[in-house]
């Protein structure tokens, strides 16, 4: 008898074992992208930049999406970011929320090397005593962008509208060219391969993103979140509703997107924090042209340049030097080639363009400088400096 049951009690035991795992299994909940919906879309914005012409306003094509990310109730404003390829130059801006209601929007700052605008909201309604059932408008909660990893489930939202965000017809939003708003969702696919705007995306993107060559990312999150058409600017969230990218680049017109980018939400929220304390941001510069010059569009004025600056066996060229420059003043030269910066070497102008982005104010960078045939016995040393307003987008 005390075999039998010393036999039915480790049958029981090993039938415990082997049910514990699954009964681990049955906790994982997948994650739901109708409940983050649900818990951020009051932040999602449509962002309509206004052209001002003489005495009238317009909206035309274009524009895009954003999302609110503080709210200051005394002062009646809200604070939202979206790309600066969405808002543009535009001073004035419209932005619409998902029940409709529309405010005027002004640009506080933007940065087109990281593709990011800030935006100040007036005049929104004080809504601080409301339930949130209430409210038109609840910020989205900024995440931790170094936190996400390769695998992350992520939500991508955005707020289309219409084509024109003016005054449009929301009562039957199918009917207004694209939806009211719309939530797609899928993984982070990888966030360790710097972006280069190089010949392809020109080519796809002539009159908008090609202007943007030379970026400052060190990293973008790809996604196999489809970005559809007018989400640029728009949120990506994690499974907890909180944002940890900004949608800026993918393939809206196919039918597969598994290939999308997104800004990781930490470099747009440093360059958030420095436009709201100090009124800018600065951004680190050197003063050289080492990248492609802004001239270069399309694909044949980006042939020639190939073969009047053939690709060098080592270092950097530098094309020019801007007048007054950190680097002008060091004594660096147009034709010069840069053979390692503080010692490091770099194998393509955006590595040096990334690294002289990441460092501070005033740092004494060492270049270490071929003029001609020769090497130069001292380093030129080039103090970092905040970049000047009116210098091209694509010096270094």
């Amino acid at each position: 008898m005390k075999k039998i049951c010393l036999m039915l009690m480790l049958s029981i035991g090993a039938g415990l074992a082997l049910l514990a795992p699954l009964a681990t299994r049955a906790e994982f909940v997948a994650p739901n992208a109708r409940e983050v919906v649900e818990k951020v879309r009051k932040g999602v914005i449509r962002v309509q930049n206004i052209s001002i012409a003489q005495d009238t306003a317009s909206g035309g094509y274009g524009g895009g999406s954003g999302f609110v990310f503080e709210v200051d109730y005394d002062k009646q404003i809200a604070y939202a970011m979206t790309n600066h390829h969405v808002s543009g130059d535009a001073m004035v801006n419209a932005v619409k929320f998902w029940d409709g209601a529309e405010y005027r929007a002004e640009l506080v700052g933007r940065e087109p090397g990281i593709d990011v605008a800030v935006l100040r909201i007036l005049d929104i309604p004080d809504e601080r005593d409301l339930p949130d059932s209430e409210k038109t408008i609840i910020p989205c909660v900024l995440g931790d962008s170094d936190r996400v990893l390769i695998g992350d489930y992520a939500v991508g939202m955005g707020n289309p509208g219409s084509m024109d965000a003016i005054q449009a017809d929301r009562s039957n939003p199918l009917e207004d060219f694209l939806l009211h708003q719309t939530a797609t969702d899928g993984v982070v696919t990888g966030r360790d391969t710097p972006i280069e705007f190089g010949i392809g995306i020109w080519n796809q993107n002539q009159d908008d993103l090609g202007m943007q060559y030379g970026t400052n990312f060190d990293y973008a999150f790809r996604i196999t979140v489809p970005i559809n058409g007018g989400n640029s600017g728009g949120p990506l969230f994690n499974a907890k509703g909180e944002v940890i990218g900004i949608n800026f680049y993918g393939g809206s017109g196919s039918i597969i997107q598994n290939y999308n980018h997104a800004i990781p939400i930490n470099l747009a929220k440093d360059f958030a924090t420095q436009i709201m304390n100090t009124g800018r941001f600065e951004k680190p510069w050197l003063g050289a042209d080492i990248i492609m010059p802004q001239n270069v569009r399309n694909e044949g004025q980006y042939t020639e340049f190939k073969e009047r600056y053939p690709s060098l066996k080592e270092g950097i060229r530098v094309y020019d030097v801007r007048a007054d420059s950190p680097a002008q003043r060091a004594g660096l030269r147009r034709n010069d080639i840069i053979l390692a910066a503080d010692d490091i070497v770099f194998k393509t102008p955006e590595e040096l363009r990334i690294y002289v982005f990441k460092q501070e104010i005033g740092h004494q960078m060492r270049l270490k400088v071929k003029r001609g045939t020769k090497t130069l016995n001292d380093p030129i040393i080039v103090e970092v400096s905040p970049k000047r307003g009116f210098d091209s987008e694509f010096s270094v």
